[in-house]
């Protein structure tokens, strides 16, 4: 408004433009925005909506989105009124397809809010409650895990690999097989208070709680993911712990494989940077690092 008012003492023909649209994008709607990118796009879209093109007669923002040619605030209102209620992707530069991608986060949204507000307690008859069904999920998942890589038994295979310790390779094996216990005893911490609790022999009360309804859903609990892998379900989760315990456990055993599974890694470009590094000085006399 201070723009515009100066603008008229001024007698300029129309406002700074390069001033709008920073008061806009970086002022009035930056404070809001966090995300290096969402600033970008931010600056990008009034770039194109705030300039000296949006004054002439006949602008075509988008087919359909006319900007009107006329004095008086009620027609522009009533030009706005008749505007569809749902905006299209297209008008913001998005594919079409942006709105189907949207319109299903937002169901799957809607169906886990409705999943997670279903009361947990057994409605009557003679089936298992939701207690009993978590802890033969917890049972039959302890009896499956996979035990922790101890510490010297580990140090001492690693070793006995090709090149020792220091290797690049090896160092990224160490730290694949440190995250991945990590973990897994999380797990069997988590799995065994939980039995624990619906045996009633510790409280159920805060992580417990959001593990008992996750396993009851078949999803993750959220204090492993903030650890691990995202995955659909429970089960996928733990074939995927599964298979990455046994590639780390033949690599350890048995030497370095001759093909490796870059995303059962927790770091796969630290496992290409190894690769780069090892190549780099098996040929530095030929001066490649």
């Amino acid at each position: 408004q201070n723009h515009l008012m100066e603008m008229d003492s001024l007698h300029l023909a129309s406002p700074t433009w390069p001033t709008v649209t920073f008061m806009v994008s970086s002022i009035q709607y930056g404070g809001r925005i966090t995300d290096a990118f969402d600033e970008l796009l931010m600056d990008t879209y009034a770039a194109k909506v705030f300039n000296e093109g949006a004054l002439e007669k006949g602008k075509i923002l988008y087919p359909g989105c006319k900007i009107p040619n006329h004095t008086d605030v009620k027609e522009f209102r009533s030009k706005i009124e008749g505007l569809p209620a749902q905006d299209s992707p297209e008008i913001f530069g998005l594919h079409s397809n942006a709105d189907l991608t949207f319109r299903t986060l937002q169901v799957q949204d809607l169906v886990e809010t409705v999943v997670s507000t279903m009361p947990k307690t057994g409605g009557g008859g003679h089936g298992p409650s939701p207690a009993e069904i978590v802890d033969r999920i917890a049972a039959d998942i302890l009896d499956k895990m996979p035990g922790v890589f101890e510490a010297e038994p580990t140090k001492e295979r690693l070793k006995k690999l090709p090149g020792g310790v220091t290797q690049p390779l090896t160092v990224h094996l160490r730290q694949e097989i440190d995250r991945l216990n990590v973990i897994t005893a999380l797990c069997f911490q988590t799995l065994r208070n939980l039995r624990l609790a619906i045996a009633g022999t510790v409280a159920l009360s805060g992580d417990l709680v959001d593990a008992l309804d996750a396993l009851y859903d078949a999803k993750i609990p959220t204090k492993w993911l903030t650890k691990s892998w995202e995955s659909a379900t429970i089960g996928s989760w733990f074939q995927g712990l599964l298979q990455r315990h046994d590639q780390l456990s033949k690599w350890l055993a048995g030497g370095r494989p001759k093909g490796y599974w870059l995303t059962g890694f927790f770091n796969p470009q630290g496992f290409l940077t190894a690769m780069k590094q090892e190549v780099n000085r098996k040929y530095s006399s030929d001066k490649w690092a």
